[in-house]
């Protein structure tokens, strides 16, 4: 069956450049793949193929996203269902949605969900709202709507939704932690990068495929301290232009103010996580960070990243204790650019 994954996000921020893209830099990237959605062809094996690294991706970012829930600002209960709407399928998607058109994709094993709730069932209401009244917003499935409403609910009492399976309805009750709160995907196809605007973070297939687990929490932990650190709306503030002219000036400056801060914020998410921080370091000395770094000049240099991160790591990390309060990143967050 063919997936239609949607590049909705709006002037994002992105840590990967893949080789043969380096030339348009990071802005020119996200405005251009903002444009239009995007359909990939996708076979039995290759859906198969896009779950594994669903569940991967689930569950590196809902490790980081509880470890982190104190520092974040915005909360969502974390369950451990990866949803997907009907029509994110612009062709056949055979048996997937053979209880309804809002579903469970895959369930994140050892999570909340995973006792009560089987890949394939359909969502038919949370907290006794109905899926079926709520509507799409723009160009992005219904997909993102329905995880609104779910991310909405509280994170002090059980998440309760309702599911179909094989014609019977039941609901499941769910008690959830909480953690920071972000719409975590991997983007189907062969592309190699990262990208976050706040609200969304998106991993393309190609690099999650190509990166070891501990890899794959760098590349996470640098676009959830996008969010952490509020960067869409403080750029938004400050006027930054998008495009190719986020390459210079001041535009220039400000990209690559956000993206060190991501490094330096992403190694306090790691040990809140409890991963060594040095894998960090380590990702960009390897030769998937080394081929992925880019050219663009909103980025240091690789080897650069790698410094900075050891710094960071030996001025405020030395003694290896966590959790980490970075109160000196957290404080820039209500500090105009």
């Amino acid at each position: 069956m063919q997936r239609k994954l949607y590049s909705f996000l709006k002037h994002g921020a992105t840590l990967i450049v893949p080789p043969m893209k380096r030339t348009l830099g990071f802005a020119a990237m996200v405005s251009v793949l903002t444009n239009a959605p995007v359909a990939l062809a996708q076979s039995g094996g290759a859906q198969a193929a896009l779950v594994a690294q669903d569940l991967r991706l689930a569950a590196v970012s809902q490790r980081l996203m509880q470890a982190n829930d104190a520092l974040c600002r915005r909360h969502m209960p974390l369950t451990g269902l990866v949803l997907h709407t009907r029509d994110q399928y612009p062709s056949d998607p055979g048996s997937a949605f053979a209880n309804g058109p809002v579903a469970i994709e895959a369930v994140l094993p050892g999570s909340p969900a995973a006792a009560a709730i089987l890949a394939g069932d359909a969502i038919v209401a949370i907290d006794g709202t109905p899926v079926a009244g709520l509507q799409r917003q723009g160009a992005a499935p219904l997909r993102d709507t329905v995880f609104e409403l779910l991310a909405d609910q509280p994170v002090d009492r059980p998440v309760a939704i309702t599911l179909v399976r094989q014609g019977v309805e039941r609901t499941a009750s769910l008690a959830v932690p909480s953690g920071c709160r972000a719409l975590v995907e991997v983007r189907a196809g062969g592309g190699h990068n990262a990208r976050s605007d706040g609200r969304v973070v998106q991993i393309d297939q190609g690099l999650a495929a190509q990166a070891s687990d501990e890899q794959l929490a760098v590349i996470f932990a640098h676009e959830l301290a996008h969010a952490v650190l509020e960067h869409r709306r403080r750029l938004d503030a400050a006027g930054v232009s998008k495009g190719f002219f986020g390459e210079f000036g001041k535009n220039q400056q400000l990209n690559r103010t956000v993206e060190v801060e991501a490094d330096r914020l992403s190694v306090h998410l790691l040990a809140n996580a409890g991963y060594d921080p040095k894998i960090a370091p380590a990702f960009w000395r390897s030769p998937l960070g080394r081929r992925s770094g880019g050219l663009s000049a909103v980025y240091p240099t690789p080897e650069a990243r790698a410094q900075l991160l050891e710094r960071e790591i030996a001025d405020y990390l030395g003694a290896g204790l966590a959790p980490s309060w970075p109160g000196h990143l957290l404080g820039k967050r209500d500090r105009p650019f």
